[in-house]
C-alpha cells in the first residue's frame, strides 16, 4: 500500500507541475514542494520501517528519488526554497539532544566520551589527511599545487570528510526508542565532535590560505571562532532562561512558542553569525540541567519535530550530487573506507583505554559514521574558501557525504539493535508518528 500511495503521489505531482510552462512559481512553487516532500518522504520512511531499515534512510531516499539526480518531481529552485527547514530542523535537533543530555546521568560516560573524541575523531581527521595527500594523483584540483599547498588542502579535506551528524543520532535513537550507553555515547561524541570540527575547520583552513599568499590574520580568526563558539553558547544560555520561564509561567501555547524558537534560533542566529547547533544545544541543556522542565519542553517538541525531521532529511537527499560520483568514485570510495576504518578501530581504543562496558567498545563506533548537514555545510564553506578549485574538491567531498549518508544509517540502527538498547527508551514510538498522522488525515 504504501508503495502504491509513493506512485501515486508522484503522479500527482507530475501533474501538478504540468499546469503551466515551469510549473508552480514563487511561493506556490515553495509550499508544492514542502506538500510533496513532507508526505511523500512520510511514506517512504514507513515502507522502509516496513523492512527493517531506518527510516531515515527512506526520507533521504524519497528525496534523491524525487529531486533533480532523480526524477526531477523536485527542481533545483524548489529544493533550494526548502533551506530554510535546514536550519530550523537542526536547531530543533539539537535542542532535544541538549534537553537530553544529563550532565549527571553521562557523568560515568564522560571519561568514554573524551578519549573516543579523541582517538576516533581527532585520529580520523588526521588519518584522512594522509589518504588524501596520497589520492593526490587521482585528484585533478591537487596536480598543480605546491607540496606545502597540498599538505595544507589535506589538512582542510580531511578535516571536512570526519565530520559527523547528531542529527541522524539522534533521529534513530527516537525511531528505535534506544537507550543505554552505546545510544548515550555515541550522543555525547558526535555532539563534542562538531565542536572540535567547527574549531579544527577554521584553523586549517586558515593556515591554507596562508600557503596561498591570501594572508590569514590568526587575531581575526581567533575572534570569530570566540564568537561563533562562546557567543553560540551564552545565546544558548539565554534561549534556555527564556523557554524555561515560558514553560513555566505560561499555561498554554507551548508546542508553538518552542516552534517559533528554534526559527528564531536559526534565522537571527545566523544572522548573527551564531552557530544554531550550538545556540539551541546549551539552551536544551540548561533547562535539562538547570531547571524542572526537561520532560514539558520534550513533550512539546513532538508535535513539530518529527514532520520538520521527515522534510529536512528528504531535503538533504534531494540536495545530493550523486553525479559527483561518476567523477569522483574511486577516491570517495577509499576514503569511506579508510574514514569507517579510523573511526572504529579509534572509537574502540578510546573506549577501551576508557574502560568502558563492552557494549560501548564494540558498537559506540558506528554511531559516528553517518553525516549530514554539517559535512554538506562544511564542504559548501570549503568551495567558497577556496574558489580556484573548491568546485573541484568539492566533486570528493561530496561524494564521500552522499555514500555515508545512505548507507552509515542502517549500519548505525543494526548496531543499536544489536547492542540491545532498542527499545529501551521512554517514549513510544506511535505517540511520536501521532503528530505527523493527524497532519497528513487534515
Amino acid at each position: 500500500m504504501n508503495a502504491l500511495l509513493l506512485v501515486a503521489l508522484g503522479g500527482l505531482m507530475h501533474a501538478a507541475r504540468s499546469f503551466g510552462p515551469a510549473g508552480p512559481e514563487g511561493g506556490a512553487s515553495t509550499l508544492l514542494a514542502f506538500g510533496y516532500v513532507l508526505v511523500t518522504a512520510f511514506f517512504a520512511g514507513r515502507l522502509f520501517g516496513q523492512l527493517r531499515l531506518p527510516r531515515l534512510t527512506g526520507y533521504i531516499v524519497a528525496g534523491v528519488v524525487a529531486g533533480p539526480m532523480g526524477l526531477g518531481l523536485l527542481s533545483r529552485e524548489m529544493v533550494g526554497s526548502l533551506d530554510v527547514v535546514n536550519g530550523i530542523a537542526v536547531s530543533m535537533i539539537a535542542l532535544t539532544a541538549g534537553s537530553e543530555l544529563e550532565l549527571r546521568a553521562i557523568r560515568p560516560l564522560l571519561r568514554s566520551i573524551r578519549w573516543i573524541a579523541l582517538l576516533g575523531v581527532l585520529g580520523t581527521a588526521a588519518l584522512l589527511s594522509a589518504a588524501v595527500w596520497l589520492l593526490r594523483s587521482l585528484l585533478p584540483f591537487m596536480a598543480h599545487l605546491a607540496p606545502a599547498q597540498a599538505a595544507a588542502v589535506s589538512l582542510v579535506l580531511g578535516v571536512v570528510t570526519v565530520a559527523q551528524s547528531p542529527a541522524v543520532v539522534v533521529a534513530l535513537r527516537d525511531e528505535l526508542r534506544a537507550d543505554g550507553p552505546v545510544a548515550r555515547t555515541a550522543l555525547g561524541v558526535v555532539v563534542l565532535a562538531d565542536l572540535m570540527v567547527i574549531v579544527l575547520f577554521a584553523v586549517t583552513s586558515t593556515v591554507a590560505k596562508a600557503t596561498f599568499g591570501a594572508g590569514a590574520d590568526a587575531a581575526h580568526t581567533a575572534a570569530t571562532l570566540a564568537w561563533e563558539i562562546l557567543g553560540s553558547l551564552g545565546a544558548g544560555a539565554l534561549v534556555g532562561v527564556v523557554l524555561a520561564t515560558y514553560l513555566r509561567k505560561v499555561a498554554g501555547g507551548a508546542p508553538l512558542f518552542v516552534f517559533l524558537t528554534t526559527v528564531v534560533v536559526s534565522e537571527i542566529g545566523r544572522r548573527l553569525h551564531f552557530d544554531p547547533l550550538l545556540v539551541a544545544l546549551a539552551a536544551g541543556m540548561l533547562v535539562r540541567n538547570a531547571t524542572q522542565v526537561a520532560e514539558v519542553l520534550h513533550r512539546e517538541l513532538q508535535p513539530s519535530s518529527l514532520p520538520v525531521s521527515i522534510v529536512f532529511f528528504a531535503v538533504a537527499g534531494a540536495s545530493l550530487h550523486l553525479d559527483v560520483l561518476a567523477t569522483a568514485w574511486v577516491p570517495a570510495g577509499v576514503i569511506v573506507l579508510v574514514r569507517a576504518a579510523g573511526l572504529l578501530s579509534g572509537a574502540r581504543a578510546g573506549a577501551r583505554l576508557a574502560r568502558a562496558p563492552a557494549t560501548v567498545v564494540r558498537y559506540a563506533g558506528f554511531g559516528l559514521l553517518p553525516q549530514a548537514g554539517l559535512a554538506l555545510a562544511l564542504s559548501t564553506l570549503f568551495a567558497k574558501t577556496f574558489p580556484e578549485f573548491g568546485a573541484a574538491a568539492s566533486a570528493l567531498t561530496l561524494g564521500v557525504v552522499a555514500l555515508n549518508e545512505l548507507l552509515a544509517p542502517a549500519v548505525y540502527r543494526a548496531a543499536l539493535v544489536r547492542a540491545g538498547e532498542a527499545g529501551q527508551g521512554e517514549s513510544p514510538a506511535p505517540a511520536a508518528e501521532a503528530p505527523a498522522l493527524e497532519l497528513l488525515r487534515h
